[in-house]
């Protein structure tokens, strides 16, 4: 089963589309800052050359045997990481290829940081590869389940990360190689909603905790009156 899997991720048409989105991340890496980030890929043959970024340092992790593997081995819904600790999340081609993806979409959305980014990519389940890639997966021993952008913008929002915007990166038909344009980004049409896949661009929400008012001792209430929370309006 590795070995199929390698011939499906190591074709050029899914080569090329691999780094095509990869390169379509440039504009929202540059402003994206922090100490670290997470990049998982969709197998150790995936391209993994982020566009320049101002994080400090990326942790990447790879997808193979049903397992995250890299600088360390852990499994997608259990990451060893703190909660809250990557400033930016990137799931290129991975929730699609796992029996459990809510725990894995539970656990990224734990270990981003308030106001952090995720960037979550996927097979269009309703675009014009979607023949080549049936075919493709079946020869190559890839298992796909396709959700759309649009199921995993509800699944997020349930772990209190919003979706700003969904963009579609790929192109119409598999190309071996990837066609001369500005890093790699596609012209936007109507048409680009039909393409090879989605990228969900997200962000957590910041905590927001509610301040307790203090109730005031009755005896210094009884020395100051003017104690009393409320009696007076604050200056501005």
């Amino acid at each position: 089963m590795p070995n199929l899997q390698r011939s499906f991720f190591s074709c050029a048409p899914i080569q090329t589309l691999f780094a095509r989105e990869l390169a379509a991340l440039a504009p929202i890496l540059s402003t994206v800052y922090g100490n670290c980030g997470l990049l998982l890929r969709a197998h150790a043959d995936a391209p993994s050359q982020l566009p320049p970024h101002m994080l400090g340092q990326m942790v990447e992790l790879a997808l193979q045997g049903g397992q995250l593997l890299g600088s360390l081995r852990c499994e997608p819904g259990l990451l060893p990481f703190a909660s809250e600790s990557f400033k930016l999340v990137v799931a290129q081609h991975v929730l699609e290829q796992l029996a459990e993806p809510d725990a894995c979409a539970a656990e990224l959305a734990r270990v981003l940081a308030p106001e952090g980014v995720a960037l979550v990519l996927g097979f269009n389940p309703v675009g014009t590869w979607r023949p080549w890639l049936s075919l493709r997966a079946a020869s190559g021993g890839a298992n796909l389940r396709l959700r759309s952008a649009h199921f995993w913008q509800q699944q997020l929002a349930r772990q209190q990360v919003d979706t700003l915007q969904i963009r579609f990166p790929g192109t119409l038909l598999p190309r071996a190689t990837r066609e001369a344009s500005p890093a790699g980004v596609p012209a936007m049409t109507p048409l680009a909603r039909l393409g090879s896949s989605w990228l969900l661009l997200a962000r957590k929400r910041r905590s927001v905790l509610t301040p307790l008012r203090l109730r005031a001792n009755p005896r210094e209430l009884a020395l100051n009156p003017r104690l009393a929370p409320g009696a007076q309006r604050a200056c501005a």
